[in-house]
């Protein structure tokens, strides 16, 4: 895949991302990064996507097609809502470093009914 942010290299495969050698930019899919930031956090995550004014296209790396510009907590992100998520250089840690802004919040009773849904898989 060719790198969305500076288009000059191919995306390699680092742990679990796909890293740009020239710009440092990485691409992770939606799901990995849900799980990166749940190991953050020890903790279930909502990622609550906010578009914002684009300062450039980006193509996906994976189908071409236009990303969404978006927001997630104050890191400026495009989005692939099939395939992933770009960051730039630093983008990444950046998030990172704001995990806990995207913990679950139950909702009243939320934990009642998966308590049930337990108790009724164990015959409960």
């Amino acid at each position: 895949m060719q790198c969305p942010g500076c288009g000059a290299a191919q995306l390699a495969q680092a742990g679990y991302t796909q890293r740009c050698p020239a710009c440092d930019g990485a691409w992770i899919d939606e799901q990995v990064l849900v799980g990166i930031l749940q190991e953050r956090t020890s903790s279930l995550v909502d990622l609550p996507w906010q578009p914002r004014d684009p300062d450039r296209e980006r193509a996906c790396p994976a189908c071409q097609q236009a990303m969404q510009p978006v927001k997630l907590g104050t890191v400026a992100l495009d989005r692939c809502a099939t395939h992933g998520v770009w960051f730039d250089a630093r983008e990444l840690a950046e998030l990172l470093a704001q995990a806990k802004l995207f913990k679950h919040e139950p909702k009243p009773g939320e934990h009642q009914g998966l308590l049930r849904s337990i108790a009724k898989l164990f015959g409960g």
